[in-house]
């Protein structure tokens, strides 16, 4: 159907996210009921077809969004890393 790259990421990220929180017994019960990811990947694609470049600028800002998440999540990461090493330096009493 033509749809971007963007709108694909979405929409596999629609389906992992129902996979995911799917497999926590109960939680996975009551979220499958309330997240209908195929229902929100039919409504990305309608969309798309409506007005392809309203579509695309809504790619972009979650193309971006999700960068940007993946770079403070890094971030967060190193920054753990730093502290948690420091922590465990001085509990050795190794500096």
């Amino acid at each position: 159907m033509g749809a971007s790259r963007a709108t694909l990421m979405r929409m596999a990220g629609n389906v992992a996210l129902d996979a995911l929180v799917g497999t926590v017994p109960l939680l996975g019960d009551i979220f499958d009921f309330a997240w209908k990811a195929n229902l929100r990947n039919v409504a990305l694609l309608e969309r798309h077809l409506v007005a392809p470049d309203r579509a695309r600028r809504a790619d972009r800002w979650f193309v971006l969004l999700v960068v940007l998440s993946v770079l403070v999540m890094a971030l967060g990461l190193l920054v753990l890393g730093i502290l948690l090493t420091r922590w465990v330096v001085r509990a050795l009493g190794v500096a």
